[in-house]
């Protein structure tokens, strides 16, 4: 479960998740958006974060498999039509 936060700011020293292309992301002074700390990811996003960040959702995978069995990889997957949402919503705010 999680909430929204209309009024919040983070201010933080750990890893952006990536750079804020419109919009405020997490302050609105350094066009970061959420974090990365550890096995942990936070972000201010809302909407469907992992069906069109295919790379995102393969980390975490990657991450939780690793923890469990210690796997170094993830069998390649044909991704063309997550990524083809992915490239639709960057080319939208570009």
């Amino acid at each position: 479960m999680g909430f929204e936060n209309h009024g919040g700011r983070t201010y933080s020293k750990y890893t952006p998740l990536g750079k804020v292309i419109t919009g405020h992301g997490n302050n609105d002074f350094d066009k970061m958006e959420g974090l990365v700390y550890n096995n942990y990811i936070g972000t201010y996003l809302h909407g469907p974060l992992l069906p069109k960040n295919p790379h995102l959702a393969d980390y975490l995978i990657l991450k939780a498999l690793q923890n469990k069995y210690d796997i170094d990889e993830l069998e390649k997957l044909d991704d063309t039509i997550e990524l083809s949402a992915h490239n639709k919503i960057i080319k939208l705010y570009r």
